[in-house]
């Protein structure tokens, strides 16, 4: 959990989120971003990609497609018909987070803001 005490943003809240957070933390983290900008779902190479550009997390494809399916079967994430290529050209699957999901973290977010 991370208290944003001192209301950092953008690039300065991504690398202490990604400090506080686990793997599988961070990943539903950013399902509830693009559920709440984008709506558009990502697959494990989106995940991984995001993970590396914003987090500086470099984790194994292999142990992303591991903490998608536990979100998954945990009914944090919901895997939609929807296929796209992935970094080598082969189709994969996309995620969403469910609403559901996405509700329960805004009502009790592991981001709290000092007033």
């Amino acid at each position: 959990m991370y208290y944003n005490t001192t209301n950092l943003t953008g690039d300065e809240l991504n690398e202490a989120l990604a400090n506080a957070l686990t793997q599988e933390q961070l990943i539903l983290h950013i399902y509830n971003v693009d559920f709440e900008e984008l709506d558009f779902g990502i697959g494990p190479e989106g995940i991984r990609a995001t993970c590396v550009d914003f987090f500086n997390k470099d984790w194994p494809i292999t142990s992303i497609r591991r903490a998608i399916n536990t979100l998954t079967k945990a009914g944090k994430l919901t895997k939609t018909n929807e296929l796209r290529r992935g970094r080598y050209g082969k189709k994969e699957h996309v995620w969403k987070c469910n609403a559901e999901e996405y509700t329960q973290v805004c009502n009790n977010n592991n981001v709290t803001s000092s007033d």
